[in-house]
C-alpha cells in the first residue's frame, strides 16, 4: 500500500498489535469482547499465539539476498502471500462495509478471501465484487438440503474451493460474551450500554445496516428464527456427512478443524484436497492443543497428500515462516484482518495484509529462503 493511501489512524501502526489497539477504540466493549474472547479460561486461545515462541528461525548470512518471493498456490489458486484470510462471520458488526470490504482488500493485495457461511453479505453479493479467487466456508447442517443449497449457490457464484468446518459439534462456553451480554437476543448490562453510548458512529451504522445472516435470509422469510439456525448449524459431524459433501462438491475441498493424524488421514481418505489445522482460534473450547503444537503430527501423517494449512494464533510474519518450516503449505488467520476491518474498513484489511506479507519476506531473507518452496525444517530450531 502506498504511503499516501494509508489511513491516518494507521500511519503509526507498526504491527498487528498496534492495529488491534486502534480497532478497539472503534468498537463498543461487547463487540471487542466478542472478537477477543475464547472458551472458558482462554488457555488454548493464548497458547495458539504463545506456542510459536517454542520455535526460533536460524539465520543464513552471506547469501547476497535482499528480497524473497512470497507467492504460492493454496488449494489450486495463486496467492501473493502464503496467508489465507480465514472465514469469520458477521463482518458488518465490525465495519459498515462488512464482507465487501474484506473481499475487495484481498483482491487488491492478490490474496485469497474465504467467506464465512455466517456472513452479513450474501454469497452472490461478495462474488460480484471481483473475479479474484475466493473460497466458501460451509458449516455442516443437520438438514442436508441446507448444505446442498449453500454449495450450489457457492459453485454457481464461482467460489473456487470449499472449506468445511467440523470442530463445532456443540456450543462453546464464551464467558466474555455472557458477561458483556453479546448474543441473540442481546442482554446488555449497564457497562455494555454505556459503551454503546460512547460509540455513536458504530450504533448509527448498526441501526442503518441491521446486519443479519444474509445467506439464510430465505429461511428467515419462511418464518425460521435464529434459534432454528443455530440448532441446525451447530451439529456433531460424521465422516459419512463429510463424504456426502465431498460427493456433491466437484472442486477443491478442505476440512477445517483437523488436529490429529487420525483425522488428517480420514480427510485424505474421503478425497479432501487440504486440511486446516484449526481449533477455531480457541474461541469455543479450552484445554485443547494449540494448532502449532498439533501441526507436526499432521505433517508427518499426510505431507505430500494434501495441502496443510495452519490456522490460528498468527500475529507476525515470522509465525508464518515457522509454520511453513514445520511443513505447512500455507497459513490462515482471521483476527488480524478483523482488526484491520474494524480500524479502517477495506484500507485497514489491506494494511494488515501488506504488513504481514512484509514480515514474511523479511523472515525469509534472514533465513535464506528465496521463495516459499525454499522454506524447510533446517531453518527451524526448538
Amino acid at each position: 500500500m502506498q504511503q499516501d493511501k494509508i489511513p491516518a489512524r494507521l500511519k503509526h501502526c507498526l504491527s498487528v498489535r498496534d492495529v488491534q489497539k486502534v480497532a478497539h477504540k472503534s468498537l463498543p466493549w461487547s463487540i471487542r469482547e466478542y472478537i477477543e474472547g475464547g472458551g472458558d479460561d482462554e488457555k488454548t486461545l493464548r497458547e495458539n499465539s504463545r506456542g510459536f515462541d517454542d520455535y526460533t528461525l536460524m539465520t543464513d548470512m552471506g547469501t547476497g539476498q535482499e528480497t524473497a518471493d512470497t507467492q504460492t498456490v493454496i488449494l489450486g489458486q495463486p496467492s501473493a502471500s502464503p496467508i489465507l484470510l480465514s472465514p469469520w462471520g458477521v463482518h458488518q458488526l465490525m465495519h459498515k462495509d462488512g464482507e465487501r470490504a474484506t473481499a475487495k482488500a484481498a483482491m487488491q493485495a492478490g490474496c485469497i478471501y474465504s467467506m464465512s457461511n455466517f456472513s452479513t453479505t450474501s454469497i452472490e453479493d461478495v462474488a460480484h465484487i471481483s473475479d479474484a479467487p475466493k473460497f466458501f466456508q460451509l458449516q455442516p447442517a443437520r438438514d442436508k438440503a441446507i448444505m446442498l443449497e449453500q454449495m450450489q449457490r457457492a459453485k454457481a457464484a464461482g467460489y473456487k474451493a470449499l472449506i468445511v468446518t467440523i470442530d463445532n459439534p456443540i456450543h462453546g462456553n464464551r464467558e466474555r460474551d455472557h458477561r458483556s451480554g453479546f448474543g441473540l437476543p442481546p442482554t446488555f448490562p449497564m457497562r455494555s450500554l454505556l459503551s454503546l453510548m460512547a460509540h455513536p458512529k458504530w450504533v448509527f451504522n448498526y441501526l442503518r445496516n441491521k446486519p443479519n445472516f444474509a445467506n439464510f435470509s430465505r429461511y428467515f422469510a419462511d418464518g425460521k428464527d435464529h434459534m432454528w439456525l443455530f440448532h441446525n448449524l451447530v451439529t456433531p459431524i460424521t465422516w459419512d456427512t463429510l463424504q456426502f459433501v465431498r460427493d456433491n462438491w466437484d472442486a477443491p475441498m478442505a476440512v477445517k478443524g483437523i488436529m490429529s493424524s487420525k483425522n488428517a488421514k480420514q480427510a485424505v481418505s474421503i478425497g479432501c484436497d487440504g486440511v486446516i489445522v484449526s481449533n477455531q482460534g480457541g474461541r469455543n473450547f479450552d484445554g485443547i492443543t494449540s494448532t502449532i503444537a498439533a501441526l507436526e503430527e499432521v505433517v508427518d501423517a499426510i505431507s505430500g497428500q494434501a495441502d496443510i494449512i495452519l490456522d490460528g494464533g498468527i500475529r507476525r510474519g515470522s509465525d508464518v515462516v515457522k509454520a511453513l518450516a514445520i511443513g505447512a503449505t500455507a497459513c490462515s488467520t482471521a483476527r488480524p484482518f478483523v482488526y484491520g476491518l474494524s480500524a479502517a474498513g477495506q484500507q485497514g484489511v489491506e494494511y494488515v495484509i501488506n504488513l504481514l506479507r512484509a514480515e514474511v519476506e523479511r523472515a525469509m531473507v534472514v533465513s535464506g529462503a528465496k521463495d516459499i518452496a525454499s522454506i524447510n525444517a533446517d531453518m527451524l530450531r526448538r
